[in-house]
């Protein structure tokens, strides 16, 4: 890895955003535009990250989606574990958040600290780093598998953090399936209660015959004469 950084790589993360990406996934067509879709929800309503929703669904591999973002964001692609990671590096930032964000620390050269990328990490996320941790982060395309092996390997409580994560990510999904579900039975009753509406409102109506009013002849008995 080159111990100097590009600028033009660094100014360049706002373009790293998971709406770029899905844009470039539906340019290409290598993955279903609902998929993506879908995807993009998942992150933004539950907090799931798209890479990984997208990955985990089995629509595209780690390997061609961080071909991908190499490709089209310009960025370099490393495997972390080939990457002799120093102390300074590791103990740049705080590990909830590299645990939080799968990413793994390279190097601390000055200011900036070079990290490892679960394949895309989006550009919000990056610049809240930089800005709480007084730092430039410069990224690189990793593997989510691989930086999932070298974060076990630094931390050892990693796998634990892993554990729990997904305990908790299952629980979540879980919740939302049950919450669900209640909306569509909810949903089922009340169209059983608009179809029986609607068949009182078609039901021809039944009136009983009224009986007419008498007439002003037969209204009241003849007066006696005086």
């Amino acid at each position: 890895m080159q111990r100097r950084t590009d600028d033009r790589a660094v100014k360049g993360l706002d373009k790293l955003t998971s709406v770029r990406l899905a844009e470039v996934l539906t340019q290409k067509g290598v993955v279903p535009a609902e998929v993506i879709t879908d995807a993009l929800y998942a992150q933004d309503k539950n907090g799931e990250p798209f890479v990984q929703v997208l990955i985990g669904g089995g629509h595209i591999t780690e390997w061609d989606l961080a071909k991908l973002v190499t490709e089209n964001f310009q960025l370099p692609f490393l495997m972390a574990g080939n990457y002799q990671i120093s102390e300074a590096a590791r103990d740049r930032l705080p590990k909830e958040l590299l645990f939080r964000h799968m990413l793994v620390p390279l190097d601390a050269i000055d200011n900036v600290v070079c990290v490892s990328m679960p394949v895309l990490t989006p550009f919000e996320v990056l610049m809240k780093i930089q800005k709480e941790h007084n730092c430039d982060v410069f990224p690189y395309v990793g593997l989510i598998t691989e930086n999932k092996k070298v974060l076990s390997d630094l931390f050892k409580d990693f796998p634990q953090w892993l554990e729990d994560d997904q305990k908790r990510r299952e629980a979540g999904a879980a919740k939302r399936a049950t919450q669900k579900d209640s909306k569509d039975k909810v949903g089922d009753w009340m169209s059983v209660f608009d179809a029986g509406d609607q068949a009182i409102k078609d039901r021809p109506s039944v009136r009983k015959p009224v009986t007419p009013p008498p007439t002003s002849s037969t209204a009241l008995p003849p007066k006696k004469p005086g």
